[in-house]
């Protein structure tokens, strides 16, 4: 069974790694393809496709989260004024 936080602790996994790549974008783009190009035709094909899946689909996913957010703020901020924290 796939834990419920498996998409998030998997997307930090792949931020740290672009980071870990690179000091710039170009540098980290040069070794990302560098290490494209080594790899297996079958691989190349593997990666190339999970890529696109992501690369179509996190547009579409970044404002519903990012307003997901901005709602969890709005209520955690609601609930600690009724509370008397803030």
């Amino acid at each position: 069974m796939i834990s419920p936080n498996e998409f998030w602790l998997q997307l930090h996994r792949l931020a740290a790694a672009y980071d870990a790549e690179g000091l710039t974008s170009q540098e980290r783009a040069e070794n990302i393809i560098e290490q494209f190009r080594d790899m297996p035709h079958v691989a190349r094909r593997a990666v190339l496709n999970d890529l696109m899946q992501v690369a179509v689909s996190i547009p579409d996913l970044y404002p519903l989260v990012a307003a997901a957010a901005n709602q969890a703020d709005s209520h955690a901020s609601k609930r600690a004024v009724r509370e008397g924290v803030a």
